[in-house]
């Protein structure tokens, strides 16, 4: 709950800091060295412009390391999952799947090791998105047609995760889930 009270405070932040820059804008957007009224507006304009570039920097700087991109890039996972996803079902593997007849197989996983889900799709665009025992979203990626996604994850905790499709596929969207086990 905290951090979606930390996220709520930076939105706020961030919507009156774009009001305050927009306004800021529009009034300086005439103005000239002769204009009467508020002086300096092209000044202030410039250091609040100064302003605004340094602290998108700060924040680049402090989230992109945080990146699941760069979480395991220097990490060789220890177990590779093949995903495979068709209209209206996932297919999992340790091997790679036939896209002309797929199977899937019970998995489990060792706990507080690195594994890469190799996903991709047989027909539509779909949904990769891992939800721990207690139904929360912990990672996701999308499943395309034709080109393969990777995902690295490390389960910290033993149970049983599901898996369910985020992108609309058709009328068996709902009842298109998995299963696998983290032990």
């Amino acid at each position: 709950m905290q951090q979606n009270s930390i996220m709520l405070f930076f939105m706020l932040l961030v919507g009156i800091g774009t009001i305050f820059f927009v306004s800021i804008f529009m009034s300086s957007l005439n103005a000239d060295k002769d204009s009467t009224g508020v002086k300096n507006l092209l000044k202030k304009r410039f250091w609040f412009t100064l302003i605004l570039i340094v602290v998108l920097g700060i924040f680049a700087a402090a989230t992109l390391p945080k990146s699941p991109y760069f979480t395991f890039a220097n990490e060789t996972p220890s177990t590779v999952i093949h995903v495979g996803t068709m209209q209206f079902s996932f297919f999992l593997s340790t091997k790679p799947i036939d896209p002309k007849s797929p199977s899937g197989e019970t998995i489990e996983i060792p706990h507080d090791q690195l594994v890469e889900f190799r996903v991709t799709s047989f027909d539509v665009n779909h949904g990769f998105a891992v939800y721990d025992p207690s139904m929360r979203l912990i990672t996701q990626v999308q499943a395309m047609p034709g080109y393969v996604n990777n995902l690295r994850y490390k389960f910290t905790e033993p149970g049983k995760y599901h898996i369910f499709c985020l992108e609309f596929c058709g009328t068996g969207h709902p009842v298109m889930q998995a299963t696998f086990k983290v032990i």
